[in-house]
């Protein structure tokens, strides 16, 4: 792509430094809020109310050939939602013992396999000694101990307490914790894994799932009798293993199950791995607890837990003992709250272990057994780790390297853009609609004016303070900028940053653009600017929900150029997106014909980029499920025939991409663009060329 440059001559209104102490002596004109947010801008209460609101659809079914037809459907989703859908490929553990220790009672095996290709899960083996086998086991998985998984005093209290009543207990380390803490397998990647349909949960699983399968190959275990436990997020593991993978003959999830109305309501801000993709959607937890019937499951919480409130889980394994008495086993799910807060207390062990006796030994009827006193060894202790010298083998891959593989795989299976219009526009119609569908669908389309909140002069320009309504239950804040005495029907710039509305002010761009006369919409998307909430909480949720945060933003600037068109009597309407927000402007151009041209400078030239640990990009970019359908040159593409600049596209780390990447990246673009013979309207700017390069391209886009 090309830059064709037209000279212009630059009019300074007034110096930076006048204008940053005038503001610096009265912020308040540029905030629409100045109160604070409001809940009606609040964009973390609009998705916890919609999960709320959906979660509350889901009904009890009303016997057991309405629960047979649906479980299969409820199955299928649930696979989908965690990433398992297709199911991995077994591949050889390649297990190993790298060292064996004695104990009373009990032998200690550091044990090292791979769940997926060179993707090395450490694991202690406990083995209980002088017991004839084969024996029952126990896979055991931790919860967020991060610097010590497996070996955690509280979970390695439960772990002996389970060898000590007769248990193989296999316990490992969760990607991101104790041996596996390490750079690359923070559990923040699940944000850049949900880009390629994977999940958090997705690899916890199958790390349990090839647990599972590496006690089958021990002498010492009966294979039909292993059994899963974990408390936090150690039960999040357990709770969704049992639906997934009956050969867990049975559960105890401690401190975790609740209900997703629930949990979201009123249980605050959480790791993102306990968020599916669009699962509120499509089930309630009593559902997935159900697929498990008859098999035997325990949830053990406590009544002050204010993480997983109890009402929610009282309610779940209510709802859940329904469905399993239409299989004659009501007693198989039950539910021991305690009068405790959050974590694996010892009346929870001794449920626990009351529940094990039970069905995976034959004795006792389930009531919880007392836990006799347990000293507990160092846990530093050179029996308890795995890797001695600290150091994993040399062919590791991290959870970023599968995550990015699976990535590069995704993206090199596009199809190519056709080079002929009525092909392109074929190819368009489609993808835009899986885009729909893989984002949560389009939202319904209303109309409400904009609502003002008085306004201000700034530099001889009328600054309007607006509040634009762009769902039924959510308004966001903007800021109008009109050029003093300009004739209608002006063209706008719709000005998007992610440090917020207020960095319009800050911009020699929209100085430019108002002097031509161009006004500017500077918009706070939900989430930003005046709308910064919790942002993992509102990510988090809106994952939930089924509507990432990247697609409501770019609802959010569809529906204002929409409603400040009407509105204002304005002309073209073209999207000017700065760094992270680029992607925004991209996707609504991408989404909606409502964008008239669209201008995106120093932004992320592919989401693979987006991969790494730490994150490199704001949260609310890693939308689920995007990157197995478009990756940024294909939402580009999508922008023909109209004008389209690119200002010098970045890496992950924020540097200027390479010539030959950007040519690779750039190759879908031109195609779509040539395809329609608009080939001129694509453009790019890079280097010294690009200081003044969005400026340029706006003005002569919206004035000649």
């Amino acid at each position: 792509m090309n830059l064709s440059r037209t000279p212009f001559s630059l009019a300074i209104l007034v110096s930076a430094i006048i204008a940053s102490a005038s503001l610096a002596a009265d912020p308040d004109p540029w905030k629409v809020y100045p109160g604070g947010l409001p809940s009606s801008a609040n964009a973390l209460r609009y998705n916890i109310d919609a999960n709320v609101a959906v979660s509350r659809q889901h009904a009890d079914p009303v016997g057991l050939e309405d629960w047979e037809k649906s479980k299969e459907s409820l199955a299928v989703k649930l696979d989908e939602a965690i990433g398992l859908s297709p199911r991995p490929a077994k591949t050889p553990l390649n297990a190993k013992v790298t060292g064996r220790s004695e104990r009373d009672g009990y032998t200690i095996e550091n044990v090292v396999f791979e769940s997926f290709p060179g993707f090395y899960v450490t694991a202690n083996l406990y083995v209980p000694t002088g017991l004839e086998g084969p024996l029952p086991a126990i896979v055991v998985t931790a919860g967020h101990s991060m610097d010590d998984g497996k070996n955690y005093d509280l979970y390695r209290t439960a772990q002996i307490g389970l060898v000590r009543q007769g248990y193989v207990v296999l316990a490992y380390d969760p990607i991101g914790q104790g041996e596996r803490k390490l750079r690359g397998y923070s559990h923040q990647v699940s944000y850049p894994a949900l880009l390629v349909g994977h999940t958090n949960l997705r690899y916890m699983l199958w790390d349990s799932i090839r647990s599972l399968d590496y006690l089958e190959t021990r002498p010492e275990v009966d294979p039909k009798r292993i059994g899963i436990a974990g408390n936090s997020g150690g039960g999040l593991n357990t709770m969704y293993a049992m639906p997934i993978d009956s050969r867990f003959a049975c559960g105890a999830s401690f401190c975790c199950l609740c209900s997703y109305e629930a949990w979201i309501k009123d249980g605050g801000n959480h790791c993102i791995c306990n968020h599916l993709p669009g699962i509120a959607q499509n089930m309630e937890q009593f559902q997935f607890v159900g697929l498990a019937a008859p098999r035997p499951f325990l949830a053990g919480n406590g009544q002050k837990d204010p993480i997983f409130p109890i009402a929610g889980t009282r309610d779940t394994i209510r709802r859940a003992e329904q469905i399993y008495a239409l299989y004659d086993s009501a007693d198989h799910v039950t539910l021991r709250d305690v009068p405790a807060g959050h974590g694996w207390s010892k009346p929870l062990r001794e449920a626990g272990y009351g529940w094990f006796n039970r069905f995976l030994q034959g004795r006792g009827d389930g009531s919880p057994v007392a836990e006799p006193e347990i000293v507990l060894e160092d846990k530093k202790s050179k029996d308890l780790i795995v890797f001695k010298d600290g150091k994993f083998p040399a062919d590791a891959r991290s959870y970023a390297d599968l995550v990015r593989e699976e990535a590069n795989r995704l993206v090199s299976a596009y199809p190519s853009v056709p080079s002929d219009a009525a092909g392109y526009t074929a190819w368009a119609a489609n993808l835009r609609e899986q885009l729909w569908e893989t984002l949560g669908g389009k939202p319904q389309a209303f109309k409400s004016p904009a609502e003002e909140h008085g306004s201000f002069d700034w530099e001889g320009h009328t600054v309007k303070r607006l509040t634009i309504r762009t769902e039924r239950e959510l308004e966001v804040p903007a800021l109008l900028i009109q050029p003093e005495n300009a004739k209608k029907p002006l063209p706008l710039v719709i000005v998007l940053d992610s440090e917020g509305k207020q960095a319009a002010m800050k911009s020699e761009t929209v100085r430019r653009l108002l002097e031509q006369p161009i006004a500017i919409l500077a918009l706070d998307v939900r989430g930003t600017g005046e709308g910064v909430v919790n942002a993992n909480q509102c990510a988090s949720d809106a994952i939930v929900l089924g509507r990432p945060l990247l697609a409501q933003q770019a609802w959010d600037v569809i529906v204002a150029a929409r409603t400040l068109s009407d509105q204002e009597g304005l002309g073209e309407v073209a999207v000017y997106g700065r760094g992270s927000s680029g992607l925004t402007a991209l996707l609504a151009a991408a989404l909606s014909d409502q964008i008239d041209a669209v201008v995106t400078e120093r932004t992320l030239g592919s989401l693979v980029d987006a991969i790494a640990d730490p994150l490199p990009q704001p949260l609310w970019v890693y939308a689920p499920n995007l990157l197995k359908v478009a990756d940024v040159s294909q939402l580009a593409a999508l922008c023909a025939p109209r004008p389209l600049l690119c200002v010098s596209p970045v890496d992950g780390e924020k540097k200027d991409l390479s010539e030959s990447r950007i040519e690779l990246l750039a190759a879908p673009v031109q195609a779509g663009y040539n395809a329609i013979n608009a080939t001129s309207a694509a453009q790019l700017a890079t280097g010294t060329e690009a200081e003044q390069a969005a400026g340029d391209f706006l003005i002569k886009t919206l004035t000649e």
